[in-house]
């Protein structure tokens, strides 16, 4: 076997036990109290339907896709608006990591329900795409933290700390997820009370620009 070929299996190899590493499954699990929650997924679904990532949840008697549907919303930010997820809704796409949802719980107790997901904790660009509102989720399974002043933003040419792209007048100084406990959104940032970005949470950001991306660093 020439060099080449050599270099090509070599390198075949590696990308194969890369690859294979990465994809072993995590099981992932998440707890939903009564009323609104707001969430995102810190691994990758192997299942990624709605359907399939809530087969272990329930609501009112009902599980799986029974018990979130007409319950689970993700916003659009392009059209502007809150999608509910049911059975037949065409285009609503499975469950990602980086989108944040929410979800609807009528039951008083609290329920954890659990997938199998990949774990790809590391830097994630998660984007802005429009001015106005844009849902994230918290995309990492470990760190299970991050500090928001730790945030970068790009425009895809510049590179910035959030300090700074707010200060550029890029997006909002604040950014909000939401207390199941008081019923209320809480303000995130680097002088709010909370100043960090936790994993199965998700977040409003606001941008005044269009085409923007938010990178949340790993380890």
């Amino acid at each position: 076997m020439n060099r080449t070929g050599i270099a090509l299996l070599v390198a075949t190899l590696a990308l194969s036990l890369s690859l294979s590493a990465v994809a072993a499954p995590v099981t992932t699990s998440l707890t939903v109290y009564q009323g609104w929650n707001m969430i995102g997924f810190p691994t990758v679904p192997l299942a990624p339907g709605p359907a399939d990532v809530f087969s272990t949840y329930g609501d009112q008697g009902m599980t799986g896709g029974d018990a979130v549907e007409y319950n689970l919303f993700r916003y659009d930010p392009i059209a502007r608006s809150l999608k509910p997820w049911n059975l037949d809704a065409a285009g609503w796409g499975n469950i990602l990591i980086g989108d944040g949802y929410w979800l609807y719980r009528t039951d008083a107790a609290s329920a954890t329900f659990s997938y199998q997901g990949v774990d790809v904790s590391g830097d994630h660009w998660l984007s802005l795409p429009r001015a106005g509102w844009t849902l994230i989720g918290y995309p990492n399974n470990t760190p299970t933290s991050v500090n928001y002043e730790d945030l970068l933003v790009t425009n895809g040419i510049v590179t910035k700390s959030i300090v700074d792209a707010i200060d550029s007048g890029w997006l909002s100084e604040t950014a909000f997820n939401y207390n199941n406990a008081t019923r209320s959104l809480q303000p995130i940032g680097v002088d709010a009370i909370r100043t960090t970005l936790e994993k199965n949470k998700g977040y409003w950001f606001f941008t005044y620009q269009d085409n923007l991306a938010l990178i949340v660093p790993g380890a």
